[in-house]
């Protein structure tokens, strides 16, 4: 990876920030002060521990953390988005971007997403987000007062959402559902390819290879349309949804699918690996049939699919709808895959692990979907649309992404075995609060913005 691509980029695109602990600062700018925001704009790039940070500092920092293990502190992004450009530079300059989607804004997209009036009030329509991001709460909590404040006579902040990561007993991140999350990434540096052939046990990679998520950075990033001249100022797609999650609700319909397809004991506990496509651990529904089998099914990833058996990880789960893997031509679903970035929102009161149901909340917890994309419009898009909201794909009558449809789909009774497939119902329990697109521009962009 060229050190001064990464100097011309915003942490956190290419590698995640890794924090546990972050605040999303919706901010929209006030009439006739857009020399004053531009102004705070720069500033967060400067001084000895500037806010935002570029990729190549980024990697400083973890490769300092790892030796030494001092805490860079806290972590910032900036994101813009459509009527923020429009805002800062007028429409003749909002419109060198080429994303028709990014343009459009969120709001207007075909997602099938409530109406704009049922989304959380301080996400409609933003100007910027500022992710903030720290190892410690407090110090977020710090930070995100200190902005508030600095920015209060040019700028409303529409909304403050905060994100928290949650663990399972094994220390691995899960979301609410209580399923580890984010195993699948593209994969951009070295360091991470050799992470994951331990993780994935390959040795020979001539051989040993089943699923390859190396990718370039192209996936991710595109030149910044307000800087002309420089390869290096390069900036990418921001997609950001605050997705509600109705805990409770998902348990009892595990539940009570099972009871339909009369499953029991360690049969019942794959009902749930079969809507989302791994079980609570990590674990592949295609590769295991049960829990517990694999030592580290919190980061294991190197398999593949069956294009035309659906008996052990059907068609509509989850991962499978959105990461299609070897049920699509070599190279399709690669190149719609976006570097993602989410984080679990909202406090619970119950233990996940705990086996109840009764006590799981049915609100005000969830996640924040967050990914990174040279195209909205072929990437994000094309999967929530043409894959996860497609009753046909990747077969006919397969049915909706689970996680945020619902219809008649099928299920295997005994895993391995296509002709036990039954038909069963399930609900939909996620619920789509608000977000927008945004561009993550350069850094030029961003320490030269008053001069644009």
């Amino acid at each position: 990876m060229r050190n001064e691509m990464l100097k011309g980029i915003q942490g956190n695109i290419l590698k995640a920030h890794g924090r546990h602990h972050t605040a999303n600062l919706f901010i929209t700018g006030e009439p006739e002060k857009q020399s004053e925001v531009k102004a705070w704009i720069r500033s967060l790039t400067e001084g000895k521990n500037p806010i935002i940070s570029s990729g190549a500092q980024q990697i400083l920092s973890i490769e300092k953390f790892r030796k030494e293990g001092e805490d860079s502190g806290p972590f910032g992004c900036f994101h813009i988005s459509a009527a923020g450009y429009k805002y800062l530079f007028g429409q003749e300059r909002a419109d060198l971007f080429g994303d028709d989607s990014f343009k459009d804004g969120m709001a207007n997209a075909n997602l099938n997403d409530p109406p704009l009036a049922m989304w959380d009030e301080g996400l409609q329509k933003p100007h910027f987000m500022l992710l903030l991001a720290d190892t410690s709460e407090d110090r977020v909590r710090s930070v995100t007062v200190e902005i508030q404040k600095s920015i209060m006579f040019c700028t409303k902040v529409t909304s403050v959402v905060k994100g928290h990561a949650v663990f399972n007993g094994k220390g691995a991140g899960i979301e609410h559902f209580g399923y580890v999350d984010g195993v699948s990434q593209p994969l951009f540096f070295q360091d991470e390819w050799e992470k994951y052939k331990l993780n994935n046990s390959i040795i020979d990679e001539s051989k040993d290879i089943v699923f390859d998520p190396r990718a370039k950075p192209e996936l991710v990033l595109v030149p910044d349309p307000l800087i002309t001249g420089d390869p290096n100022a390069m900036g990418s797609y921001f997609v950001f949804r605050k997705l509600e999650q109705n805990v409770k609700g998902f348990k009892l319909a595990e539940a009570a699918l099972a009871v339909q397809l009369g499953l029991e004991g360690e049969e019942e506990e794959r009902i749930g690996a079969q809507v989302i496509g791994r079980f609570e651990d990590g674990s592949p529904v295609q590769v295991v049939h049960e829990e517990g089998q694999m030592p580290n099914s919190a980061v294991f990833n190197n398999f593949d699919y069956d294009s035309e058996d659906a008996s052990k990880c059907p068609f509509h789960a989850h991962i499978r709808k959105t990461n299609p893997r070897s049920d699509l031509p070599k190279g399709e679903a690669a190149k719609r895959r976006m570097a993602r970035r989410g984080i679990p929102f909202g406090i619970r009161n119950d233990d996940p692990e705990d086996g109840l149901i009764d006590n799981k909340p049915e609100g005000d917890v969830g996640l924040l979907f967050m990914s990174y994309q040279a195209s909205i419009v072929d990437q994000f898009e094309f999967i929530q649309k043409n894959w996860a909201n497609n009753s046909n794909f990747s077969k006919p009558n397969t049915g909706l992404d689970l996680i945020i449809g619902q219809g008649g789909q099928e299920y295997p009774i005994k895993w391995g075995d296509p002709t036990s497939m039954r038909p069963a119902t399930f609900g939909q329990f996620v619920q789509m609060k608000g977000g927008e697109y945004f561009f993550a521009p350069s850094m030029r962009f961003l320490q030269e913005i008053d001069e644009l």
